[in-house]
């Protein structure tokens, strides 16, 4: 019995990296730097004499739990299973929730007088909190475009949007921890330790 020749097959191609996931790193990569150069301006600044300490509302901590408890619970939607939607859902309020708590505390500096123009240090810790709101915004309205495709789309491609969100829900959970430990503990001092020369004398 003869054996014919299997037909040449090239071999295939590798698979591309997902487009959505390579995005977000990028995006991710471009926000840190930005929150970088920021905190790096928030540091400079400090040393001037007409800096006071920042304000400490208590309503950012309970904020913290409350975005911390987002993410795991995007990160439980990850998973397949019945309960996968009611996870989704817990995510992006618990989120939004945050978002809501942050006015809040907005509303209360107000009211005890530490308005934007006030000091310096409110100016940051606004702009701080304010532009870490627009990227969970931002979060929030790829975390709607997942949900409306929860029954439209297949499995696979609903699980790997869910696993960008959780991602990105990590990520907005990291920028703020560093975020809040920067508003709470960093001072001249350390500033000047860490840059050296550059930063000069602690006043």
């Amino acid at each position: 019995m003869t054996t014919l020749p299997r037909p040449f097959a090239p071999d295939a191609r590798p698979a591309l990296p997902n487009a959505g996931r390579t995005g977000l790193f990028v995006f991710m990569a471009v926000a840190t730097t930005l929150f970088a150069l920021l905190l790096l301006a928030y540091g400079m600044r400090m040393r001037e004499p007409d800096w006071q300490p920042v304000p400490h509302p208590a309503l950012l901590w309970w904020n913290t739990v409350v975005l911390a408890l987002a993410g795991a619970a995007m990160q439980r939607a990850r998973r397949t299973g019945p309960y996968r939607a009611a996870w989704l859902a817990a995510g992006g309020v618990l989120a939004a929730l945050f978002v809501i708590g942050q006015l809040s505390a907005w509303r209360q500096l107000a009211a005890a007088g530490q308005t934007v123009a006030v000091n310096p240090s409110d100016s940051f810790l606004y702009l701080l909190t304010g532009l870490h709101g627009l990227h969970v915004l931002g979060g929030l309205a790829a975390w709607g475009m997942t949900v409306a495709r929860l029954r439209r789309a297949d499995p696979p491609r609903v699980g790997r949007a869910i696993a960008l969100c959780a991602l990105y829900w990590h990520f907005l959970l990291a920028v703020w921890l560093v975020l809040l430990a920067a508003m709470w503990w960093l001072t001249p001092g350390i500033v000047a330790d860490i840059c050296g020369p550059l930063y000069g004398a602690a006043p």
